[in-house]
């Protein structure tokens, strides 16, 4: 007896990571219901508005604030609304915000677009807005939190440069902005503006979308690599204008994305990791197939979105993507979910040693959970409204927020 009980005294002493590992353990997220705004933590859930149409619910750095845009109805112009966790309080930020308003990764200060006017907003001094730039394109957050780099226009004229600046933002004084880097366009290149920007883990690569005019972005984007210092400058690949759909592994200069042109997400997408010191790439998605969404576990360990390659018929009819693990070491391809021919398995995510992702059958959908050392799979939140779906590409983002805990 005094056997058994020093074994299982060890066990709890020196693997921690599976004790800590069930689901149910310092989990929270945001997440919509029936276009209302929702909280789930740990196993308790919280309905936190009651009317509007709600979309876009997204954590702030130490999870104590979600923000989230919040129209009267579907199709309505969408304002930024704040919600304080700690004290139940909503406080309204601005109106027509937006999708692309962003959480500084250090402090609980906030920016957003209205129309091409980037602003600034801390918490601590709710009310005061900072006027950052104006006719800008896109923006993102620097790692440090320090400041934003943000992308503009050189001119009206749709083939003129893409400007990239960073702004240094100063206490009680005017942001400093600086020239960071101009990406020149030959005339036959059309590109009106750039996605969000994405650093690598060593901060040394910035990942980012060229974007052309509205309707040749809904078919190819180009995708970009520069370098943090600006002297390395990469047009790497063509993909569609998905955010979630290039993703920076943990630890290293590789980044993995779904590239492929064309607006149907089941044609034509296939997984690739790309090294940003070589620029050499590999494609990791068979022949009769495509990946969709994708994740990394670790290192060396991607988890992707897949289903068979299928463009005839109705786009209902069409199969489903299950959960495939990729071990960049020696390539091997595992399926690690299971769904109902009528379910499909999207948007991995992995949040302190588990794995989430949506289940849907195009009607329904559902938060699935499972610790990731082991595939056990179970439901972790039911019914939440549908991302808005084109040609079977989904938005999760519209509807769904893990609390990451950095």
């Amino acid at each position: 007896m005094k056997k058994i009980l020093l074994f299982v005294f060890l066990l709890l002493t020196f693997l921690p990571g599976i004790v800590s590992a069930e689901p149910k353990d310092n989990l929270k997220a945001a997440f919509i219901r029936n276009d209302h705004l929702w909280l789930k933590i740990k196993d308790k859930e919280i309905k936190i508005t009651d009317a509007g149409y709600i979309r876009y619910p997204k954590w702030s750095f130490d999870g104590s604030w979600v923000a989230y845009l919040k129209g009267a109805k579907e199709g309505d112009v969408m304002d930024l609304w704040l919600y304080n966790s700690k004290s139940n309080r909503h406080i309204k930020v601005k109106e027509n915000v937006d999708n692309n308003f962003q959480w500084s990764p250090s402090e609980n200060t906030i920016g957003f677009q209205v129309v091409k006017n980037l602003f600034i907003l801390d918490t601590s001094q709710l009310g005061l807005f900072i006027p950052i730039s104006q006719n800008i394109e896109n923006f993102s957050w620097l790692p440090t939190g320090s400041g934003l780099l943000l992308s503009t226009k050189k001119s009206p004229k749709l083939d003129s440069d893409i400007i990239l600046s960073k702004v240094i933002l100063r206490k009680n004084e005017k942001p400093i902005i600086n020239h960071f880097y101009t990406i020149k366009l030959d005339k036959d290149e059309i590109f009106v503006s750039t996605s969000e920007f994405k650093w690598s883990s060593d901060k040394k690569w910035i990942s980012f979308l060229l974007i052309p005019t509205a309707s040749l972005s809904a078919d190819g984007n180009t995708l970009c690599i520069l370098s943090a210092n600006g002297k390395t400058f990469q047009m790497a690949d063509e993909m569609l204008n998905e955010s979630a759909w290039f993703q920076w592994a943990p630890y290293n200069g590789l980044l993995g994305y779904v590239s492929g042109v064309g607006r149907e997400a089941t044609i034509n997408k296939r997984m690739q990791v790309l090294n940003a010191p070589s620029m050499k790439n590999v494609i990791l998605t068979p022949r009769g197939f495509v990946d969709r969404d994708l994740t990394w576990q670790n290192n060396r360990t991607v988890v992707v979105s897949r289903s068979r390659e299928n463009g005839s018929g109705d786009l209902d009819q069409r199969a489903m993507p299950s959960l495939y693990k990729i071990s960049l070491s020696d390539n091997k391809q595992t399926q690690i979910t299971v769904p109902s021919e009528k379910d499909g398995d999207f948007r991995p995510q992995i949040v302190k040693n588990n794995l989430f992702w949506i289940r849907t059958d195009r009607n329904n959908a559902h938060v699935m959970i499972s610790p990731t050392y082991s595939m056990r799979e179970m439901l972790w939140i039911k019914d939440i409204s549908l991302g808005s779906s084109y040609y079977e590409k989904w938005s999760w983002d519209e509807v769904f927020s893990l609390y990451t805990g950095r």
